[in-house]
This record gives structure tokens, sequence and C-alpha cells, in this order.
């Protein structure tokens, strides 16, 4: 009987034992499980929102410093500008410029500093931001020359490329890659203008009859479809010599893409002279250089011919400088076009294991991207439409467009994470321009602590709004403007007809 009850008590012990052991290990699962699903979860989910409000709080600093707070004091025309207390002061001033410029004159000066002064007062940017009038616009921006808005957009891009993400889908063989070109740009019908850009149409009545124009030619980072600087001048000036100024911007060890417009000896030997890095010449088969048409004619793929001093240079130059000047040794390669077009390609990259003759040609193609760009301010953001009416008005909008690509595009790219970039779908260009023209106050906030969810939301904005190329490709269609056809447009009116 003892034995009996010394038995039951090992086992009671050793059931307790064991029932406590595994309490114990279904205690700690039971935990575990709980934990990953709920409590783990949830401290990812902080973390991750953490670490993301960090990042934007980190780019939002950056562009806070790109509209500066003070006009500088050399540029200002008056010592007394900008220094008494009013509705429009400087940063404000440049913002609300940045503003109209995207969405054209769709709506009046007065209707647009309506809505956003409102809007700036409703979210806590400017909490003493009070609608203005259209002349007090004019008033104020006659005091600001248009170069600060050359200066404002060269800050932007040294911005972008310092926060750009570092990925070789921007490269071309670790090479950035640029183009140049320019583009007509119709101007409102004022006497001024017409003085400064359009003063002789060529038909003998001083340019009267029709709109003035201008010249606008710039430089485009094609692979981050960036706009880096741009030139103005009147409409019958040189692309050349507007694209010698354009040169000194471009950062060395890229590749710059040029059209048809642009060969000549002059100026390809100007490049080789300042620019340290490669480039890309489209040239014309037809009224070309004779090595050109001597390689055309040998029935060659590619070849490396040597470019002498034509009898333009001699004219220009002189001809003691003619005879001292030296052939230009270049790799040239024929061109097809798909409309069966033949032209070649000049450029400087020799390298043939390295730079095989597809890829050049492929990426000359990529050209097309500053065309584009030409659409988008022309069509999409109807820049053509300009609030202002003189020259300096003119430039500060034209610059003030392209600083709104720069930070757009750069918004853009910052907006979409790791796992998104591999949709097909990207960010639309256009959306993004227009959510940051209505809230564009959020560059230069009365409390940037507060401000810095607005950009947060923006940031969402642009990433929800979705663009999705074309499966198929779209059918070439002629170059031709849709304005209304009148009296002086005789020659369009037969190109509408034959196309």
């Amino acid at each position: 009987m003892v034995n009996i009850l010394k038995l039951l008590i090992k086992s009671i012990d050793i059931m307790s034992y064991l029932w406590h052991k595994i309490s114990h290990v279904l205690a700690i699962k039971i935990f575990n499980f709980f934990f990953k699903k709920f409590i783990k979860r949830r401290l990812l989910w902080h973390r991750y929102c953490f670490e993301n409000s960090c990042q934007s709080l980190h780019f939002y600093e950056k562009f806070l410093s790109i509209i500066p707070k003070k006009i500088p004091q050399s540029l200002k025309q008056c010592h007394t500008d900008f220094t008494r207390k009013r509705k429009l002061p400087f940063p404000k001033l440049i913002t609300f410029i940045l503003s109209i410029v995207v969405n054209g004159k769709s709506q009046g000066v007065d209707t647009k500093a309506g809505i956003f002064f409102t809007v700036a007062r409703r979210c806590n940017l400017w909490n003493d931001a009070s609608p203005i009038h259209r002349s007090a616009l004019t008033k104020a921006r006659k005091k600001v020359s248009w170069s600060i808005f050359q200066d404002i957009l060269n800050h932007a891009v040294k911005l972008a490329y310092e926060i750009w993400p570092k990925k070789p889908e921007y490269l071309w063989h670790a090479m950035s890659i640029y183009a140049i070109d320019g583009s007509v740009y119709t101007l409102p019908a004022t006497p001024k203008l017409r003085e400064e850009f359009d003063p002789d149409s060529g038909l003998g009545n001083s340019g009267k009859g029709h709109y003035p124009q201008c010249l606008v030619s710039t430089v485009y980072d094609v692979f981050r479809r960036l706009p880096i600087d741009r030139s103005i001048c009147k409409k019958y000036g040189s692309e050349r010599e507007e694209a010698k100024t354009l040169i000194p911007s471009i950062p060395s060890g890229g590749v710059i893409l040029f059209d048809r417009g642009y060969p000549g000896y002059e100026f390809i030997k100007e490049i080789i002279n300042t620019y340290l890095g490669y480039f890309i010449f489209r040239c014309s088969a037809t009224s070309s250089f004779p090595a050109v048409i001597s390689f055309l004619s040998s029935g060659k793929k590619e070849s490396v011919i040597w470019i002498k001093p034509t009898q333009s240079y001699r004219r220009d130059k002189g001809t003691k400088l003619w005879r001292e000047a030296k052939p230009i040794k270049l790799r040239v390669i024929k061109l097809v076009a798909p409309d069966g077009t033949v032209s070649v390609l000049l450029t400087n990259l020799f390298e043939a294991r390295n730079f095989i003759q597809k890829d050049i040609i492929d990426l000359y193609f990529r050209r097309w991207e500053i065309e584009t760009h030409y659409r988008n301010e022309k069509i999409v953001l109807e820049v053509e439409k300009f609030h202002g009416k003189t020259p300096n008005s003119i430039r500060q909008e034209l610059f003030a467009i392209m600083i709104m690509s720069v930070i757009s595009r750069t918004i853009m790219v910052l907006s979409v994470s790791e796992s998104q970039q591999q949709m097909k779908g990207e960010p639309q260009f256009k959306n993004a321009m227009m959510t940051l023209a209505h809230d564009a106050a959020v560059l230069t906030p009365s409390d940037p602590e507060k401000a810095i969810k607005i950009f947060e939301e923006i940031i969402k904005q642009i990433a929800r709004v979705k663009y999705y190329p074309p499966k198929k490709k779209r059918i070439s269609q002629p170059r031709l403007t849709k304005r209304k056809i009148n009296k002086w447009c005789i020659a369009r009116q037969i190109k509408l007809l034959t196309a």
C-alpha cells in the first residue's frame, strides 16, 4: 500500500512537472505568435513611417534653400526695394510667379491670387497671407531681374543632382547624356517685346501683322529628364552661338547630343576646346562636308574622317587663320532614319569596342526627350500664355517654368519607393507640376515644422497619379501647329492639305 502511494506521488510530481514545462512552452509560442502578428508589425510600421518622415524632412530642408529669403543687394534696382513690410515680400513674390506659370492663363491673375493665397493661409503656410491685386504683381516683378530666376534654377539643378538616386539607368556607359536644341516661342503682341525679340519679321513692315517670337535654347539631361540651363534671344538668333553660351553650364564627362542644325567646323572646334567630354552631331547627307559626301559614296557603314575648315570659316576668320586651322578627326556613322532619310552621325567616341555603332545610333534617338520637354511646356503647361508683357517678365516666366520642372522631376523620383519601381507606371508629370503649383507656398513657409506635413502630402499626391506609356508605338505625325489658320499662314495651309 505504501509503495502504491509512493508511485502515485511520483506520478503526480512528474505530471505537474510536465504540465509546467508544456504550459511554459505554449505560453512562449502564444506570445511569439501575437508579437509577430500584431506588436512586431506595428513596430515595423512605426519604424517605416518614422524613417520616411525623417527622409522627407531631410529632403524638405534642402528644398527650403532653393528660394532666397532676401534679394541680393547687388541685384536691386533701388536700395529701397523690398525693405518695407508689404503683402508681397520678395520670397512670396518669387513663389507666386513659380505657381502661376504652370497652368497658363485659363484663369486671370486676380483669380489665381485669390485661390493661391487662400490655400496658403488655410494650410498655415503663410499665416498672414491675403490676396493681392494684379497691379501689385506687375509693380513688384519690375523690381526683380530675370537673372535671379536663373540663379535659382542653377541652385535647383545642383540640388537635384545631389539627391538624385545613383542608379545605372540614369547613365550611359557611366556618363550623363545631355541634349541642346532650340525652339521658337510666341510672345504677346506688345511694342516692347517686338522691339526686343522680333524687330523685323522679314516682311518689310517691322514685324507688324503677327505675334513676335523669340528663340529659346535649352540644355536637357535626357535620361533624368531634367532641364539644366536656358538662353533666350531674338527669333533670328544663331542656335550655334546660343549653344556656345550654354556649354559651360554642362557638367564635364558627359555626352552632348546635337541635331542637324549645329554641325560646322568652327562650332565643332569650339566644343572640342571648351568641353571635357564627348559629343554626337547629326549631319545632313546633302550640302554637307566634302569628307561626309565622300564617306557616303564609299558605301561604308562607319569610318574615320577629317573635317577641314570650310569657305564660310575663311570668310569669317580670314585667309591667314583659315590656312593655320587644322583638320578635325571624327568618327562617322551612317544613319538611316525610320522614314528612309539618310544622314550621318559625327562623334569623338572613337573606341569602337566600347561604343559600338548600334549603341551610338540608339543613344542619338534618345535626344527626342528634349522635344517632349518643349511639347510639355507649350501644349501641356501652356507657358506661351504669358502673364507679363515686358522682356524682363517673359524671361522670368521662361526660367520659372524650368525651376518648377526641376523640382517636380526630383520629387517624382523621391516619391517612388524601391518596391514601386518594378511597376510599369510612373508618376505623371502634369499632375506633379499642378500639385506643386497648388501648394508652392511650401517652399517658403512661415513655420517649416508645420509645412513638413504638407510636403509629405504633396509627395503622396504625386505618387498617386500614374502615367502608363502606350503599349504600341504611336504613329509619327507631321510637326504642324494646331492653332487656327490665318492669312499669314498660307504655307501652313498647304502643309495641312498635303499632310
